[in-house]
């Protein structure tokens, strides 16, 4: 036999569960944004006519470190890092956060390939992660 006290609980407690669930912190909790994208996910925002020629600066500083030119490779890692600099003012404000991520990915390569630390590996890594973070910025 169910007694009015057993219903009374039951009924309270099914209340108490319904303003919690729809309380307005529930419900904002719910419309939080997604955690970043993920790199696959990132969103074009260059055309392929600003981008191309960090791309071929970057595969030519990429195939003269292949080749064990040294010269030849710092050389085009100059003019890459020229080029970036000098498009600065143009591609930053349409998303810092990415500009951030790439500059600092070249300079991880600069570090590697033009210092006294020199350290090919470590530069060769970080310019094909540029060549994938410049394609994934690049509307196609």
């Amino acid at each position: 036999m169910i007694t009015f006290a057993r219903l009374f609980r039951t009924h309270a407690l099914l209340c108490l569960l319904a303003l919690v669930l729809l309380s307005p912190a529930a419900r904002a909790q719910d419309a939080k944004p997604a955690p970043d994208a993920p790199a696959s996910a990132i969103t074009p925002i260059y055309t392929q006519k600003e981008t191309s020629e960090f791309t071929s600066l970057t595969k030519d500083t990429l195939e003269a470190l292949a080749a064990g030119k040294k010269e030849a490779m710092v050389a085009k890692l100059t003019d890459l890092e020229t080029a970036w600099d000098e498009k600065e003012n143009a591609l930053k404000p349409r998303d810092e956060k990415r500009w951030t991520t790439i500059d600092k990915t070249l300079d991880k390569a600069i570090s590697a390939l033009r210092s006294s630390k020199y350290n090919a590996p470590k530069g060769k890594a970080a310019l094909e992660l540029l060549v994938k973070e410049i394609a994934e910025s690049t509307k196609r």
